[in-house]
């Protein structure tokens, strides 16, 4: 090999240099490379099978809150219709006894259906304001303190409240 001007020694070393640099490669770079990407691969499959449990929850608490809302619908429906019965007896028995104090009968059953009717609708409105915090609060995965849960109820009941009164007056039922 002398010949064609390769020392054999030499070539030797550096043969064993170069497989010392591939395992010093594999081992202090490619291997760690290799496993830092294995573990993220893993983590972005865990967060995508979370996120896919987080909307199964989602839709289930969503479900829920349906059931829960369609059974508050009826009870209220149900509430007022014993209002309504309740209004409609004291005006038979206001018609029954006198005249003049039909009027005040009247004014007083129709006092009371709106006061069961508020009444029905705070009832509903916190029910719904509570389902929809805990809602949120399993979807966020944070706790309220019960000075800010209560708070944000009141600002929802009052914006439901106060888009509730416009829609009512706008087209709704006579007094």
């Amino acid at each position: 090999m002398s010949d064609l001007g390769i020392d054999v020694w030499k070539l030797i070393v550096q043969i064993i240099a170069f497989l010392l640099f591939v395992v010093l490669l594999w081992r202090l770079a490619l291997g760690p490379i290799v496993a830092m990407l294995d573990a993220r691969s893993d983590k972005i499959r865990e967060s995508v099978a979370a996120a896919e449990s987080m909307q199964q929850q989602l839709q289930a608490t969503a479900a829920r809150n349906e059931e829960v809302l369609a059974q508050a619908r009826v009870e209220a429906q149900q509430v007022l219709t014993n209002a309504r019965e309740a209004a409609d007896g004291v005006l038979v028995r206001a018609r029954e006894e006198a005249g003049r104090q039909s009027d005040e009968y009247l004014a007083r059953a129709e006092s009371t259906l709106r006061t069961e009717t508020e009444q029905a609708r705070q009832m509903l409105r916190r029910e719904i304001a509570d389902l929809a915090v805990s809602a949120a609060t399993k979807i966020v995965r944070k706790e309220l303190d019960p000075a800010s849960q209560t708070r944000l109820i009141e600002e929802t009941l009052a914006e439901a409240g106060a888009g509730r009164a416009t829609n009512g007056r706008s087209g709704g039922a006579p007094a």
